[in-house]
């Protein structure tokens, strides 16, 4: 069977311990070039390939080449909305890290972008396809823990403060972070209220702590990136009857309800080794999927642009201090 052709723009250490690692283990795929900006990258990757693949220095040249049919974006913040636009232009299947724009004028322009074209667009929502979290979300589905009330997301990592963002903390990890509240309650919120920390320079403070409305079950995502802690990202969902908690990082999930007050725990986590992140093996295999099956319905366009417009409005209400409906994407006009 013919490998899908793989170019990469950019060369840092997410694409040496994800990317390359989950495109090896699925097998399905062949990187046929990648791009970097600097010349100590560009050793580091003749020193990796040898002449085994085309070595761009500037990511134009790499989508210019007709050879390559999926491009797989791994570059910082501030040129993402840039080389996803041109990589659109380019007539390319695309798999992208959000955010997808690093400021709020950018973001509907991209959303639009991606909603236009009939490309094949996936974006790296991966710790959604974590075994422990489908199972849970099957759990709730089901009503195991009765009426479910709340679902909360608690991350702690120690990646720092980043000064002078146009983006709050929220919105820039609701695209990962509400997609598993989304998941797990089967919708989406309609409105959110932001209350944030404070004492870093622009918009994006550490502590921060979003609430969703799920039309009366409430969503919770808080978050601490300046934290004395390791990194954790846990979960769970309190219904009437019992709850569940998960450990995404473990992928162990414990369940109990009332008539069954000790705990259950079972271990289900994403695909080991990690490459690099829970959820990235799946998450390229999905991507993979898309492109051989010519559709995409798991981080697809529209999935992307919903949670872009949740991201919009916690800005609004971190703005006025209230709580900001989620407009749809007529309201936005986003399709005109």
């Amino acid at each position: 069977m013919t490998k899908i052709k793989i170019g990469i723009i950019g060369y840092g250490s997410w694409v040496k311990k994800a990317y390359i690692p989950a495109l090896k283990k699925d097998g399905r795929a062949e990187i046929i070039a990648i791009s970097a900006r600097s010349e100590n990258t560009i050793k580091s990757i003749k020193e990796d390939f040898g002449i085994s693949i085309d070595i761009y220095k500037g990511y134009k040249d790499l989508l210019a080449s007709p050879k390559i049919e999926a491009v797989m974006i791994a570059v910082p913040d501030f040129v993402h909305a840039e080389i996803i636009s041109a990589t659109l232009a380019a007539n390319k299947a695309v798999f992208y890290e959000p955010p997808i724009a690093h400021t709020r004028v950018l973001l509907p322009k991209i959303i639009k972008s991606l909603l236009r074209t009939p490309l094949i667009t996936y974006a790296d929502l991966e710790l959604a396809l974590v075994p422990a979290i489908a199972k849970a979300a099957d759990l709730i589905k089901r009503k195991v823990i009765g009426n479910v009330q709340t679902v909360s997301i608690k991350l702690q990592s120690q990646w720092g403060p980043e000064p002078k963002q146009d983006i709050n903390n929220i919105a820039r990890l609701s695209v990962w972070y509400t997609h598993v509240l989304n998941v797990l309650l089967g919708s989406t919120p309609k409105r959110v209220l932001i209350m944030d920390g404070y004492g870093t320079e622009g918009r994006r403070q550490s502590q921060s702590t979003g609430f969703f409305d799920y039309n009366g079950i409430w969503g919770e995502l808080k978050v601490n990136t300046d934290s004395c802690e390791k990194l954790t990202i846990n979960v769970e969902a309190v219904g009437d009857s019992g709850n569940i908690q998960i450990d995404v990082l473990t992928g162990e999930i414990k369940v109990r309800t009332k008539k069954s007050p000790i705990w259950e725990i079972e271990y289900l986590p994403a695909k080991q080794p990690y490459a690099s992140w829970p959820g990235m093996h799946e998450s390229i295999a999905a991507f993979l999927d898309s492109i051989e099956k010519g559709t995409s319905n798991f981080a697809n366009a529209e999935v992307v642009a919903n949670l872009n417009l949740i991201a919009l409005a916690s800005e609004e209400s971190k703005d006025t201090g209230n709580w900001a409906k989620v407009k749809n994407v007529n309201e936005l006009q986003l399709y005109t």
